[in-house]
């Protein structure tokens, strides 16, 4: 079995809860409250601007056939800003209405630690892990999203054919690595794709329940 099949298998409980999550079910049936969808907003939008770096880190350390790709997402990231402000200007949301929540802050720190500190294969891991969560997250969405919901374009932007072949490219790209990996290293993507699921179902929950920082009130976080 491929690397990204196996992982998918053994996660399936996990990969399950995330695809089951409130956040998701209630943005597609269009009862989600303006101010949690605004919540996810703001911090998914300091999160993607995090992963620009985390790309970037990626470069130096990637086969020559991954640099072009890897400068193309920059450019991709870059774009994904632009709707999110887009989004916001439409909707009536700050973007810069709150820092970074303990969860997104948590995840960012991940995410940059795994590409200066973990193997290639290991970040690249991390990279495919996340985009195909939010692939098949905003695909859940699709299926029953109204498409005048204001929300919508997030759902064209991950659950769209051309975001699809973006993550097949990545699940590909991975089985090459993985294969290529010793035992040791197999371990360790292994892994770091658990945590990446773990830590994509914190982000909807983070969402929804509104978290700051535990033990300190809202007005110091």
């Amino acid at each position: 079995m491929d690397f990204v099949a196996e992982q998918l298998a053994r996660v399936k409980a996990l990969w399950d809860r995330m695809l089951d999550h409130r956040f998701l079910r209630d943005t597609r049936d269009g009862t989600i409250a303006f101010d949690t969808f605004a919540t996810w907003m703001r911090q998914d939008y300091l999160f993607v601007e995090a992963a620009i770096p985390f790309i970037a880190a990626l470069i130096p350390k990637a086969p020559p056939q991954h640099r072009d790709p890897h400068s193309n997402v920059i450019a991709a990231l870059q774009k994904e800003l632009k709707l999110f402000e887009e989004r916001a200007g439409a909707a009536g949301v700050d973007l810069r209405g709150a820092p970074p929540s303990f969860t997104c802050h948590a995840y960012i720190q991940f995410l940059l630690a795994t590409a200066y500190r973990a193997s290639y294969a290991e970040a690249y891991c991390v990279l495919y892990a996340a985009e195909k969560a939010y692939h098949d997250s905003w695909s859940v969405v699709r299926k029953g999203i109204d498409p005048r919901s204001p929300w919508y374009p997030f759902v064209e932007n991950w659950a769209g054919d051309a975001f699809a072949q973006y993550v097949a490219h990545l699940e590909g790209e991975l089985d090459k690595l993985a294969q290529a990996a010793g035992p040791a290293e197999r371990a360790r993507m292994a892994e770091y794709f658990e945590l990446t699921t773990k830590y994509e179902i914190a982000f909807w929950e983070m969402a929804v329940t509104g978290e700051g920082w535990p033990g300190i009130p809202d007005e110091h976080a």
